[in-house]
């Protein structure tokens, strides 16, 4: 009796790690942990002034960051274009100083995080800066930060985005 009690103990377990197991365009997690500290660069991060949370605010000056894990999507809904939507990690948040005030702020971080800034040519408008890092799977991330509403606001949003692992969507 205890033989046929321990198997069927193994086989619930294998049934649970089973299902449990189901397929993620970054598994475990190994994208979205590279993407993650970026927003360590931000002013007011580990602070109330830069909350972590689930859902993008409704208001467009609330701040925020959030981990936006890929999903299965097609963008067109044609068939064949069906695979895994990017890794990302979005961060709207204040910033009341200059544009060369915040990318001086936020350069020296990045850079100690691998990250390294692209030159542009011409000026942005909106204003905004871009920076790349080479992922430990040999993918390349992009990192955008760019000023919201206008010339005279002051918020900012983030954005780092990655490949996801696997097929992508395609027909976006």
């Amino acid at each position: 009796m205890t033989a046929v009690v321990v198997l069927i103990a193994a086989i619930v377990a294998a049934n649970i790690i089973f299902r449990s197991s189901t397929p993620t365009g970054d598994p475990g997690r190994k994208v979205m942990d590279q993407l993650v500290p970026t927003v360590s660069a931000l002013p007011g991060y580990g602070t109330s002034a830069l909350p972590w949370v689930s859902q993008i605010p409704q208001s467009m000056v609330a701040p925020y960051a959030i981990k936006l894990e890929p999903h299965q999507d097609s963008c067109d809904g044609r068939p064949g274009t069906q695979g895994w939507s990017q890794v990302v990690v979005q961060s709207g948040f204040r910033w009341k100083g200059s544009f060369h005030a915040l990318i001086s702020f936020m350069h020296a971080r990045l850079s100690d995080l691998g990250w390294t800034a692209v030159h542009e040519s011409r000026p942005q408008d909106p204003p905004g800066q871009s920076w790349t890092k080479t992922l430990t799977n040999g993918s390349r991330a992009n990192l955008n930060v760019t000023q919201e509403g206008g010339p005279t606001s002051s918020t900012w949003q983030l954005d780092a985005i990655a490949n996801p692992i696997g097929k992508a969507a395609s027909g976006c």
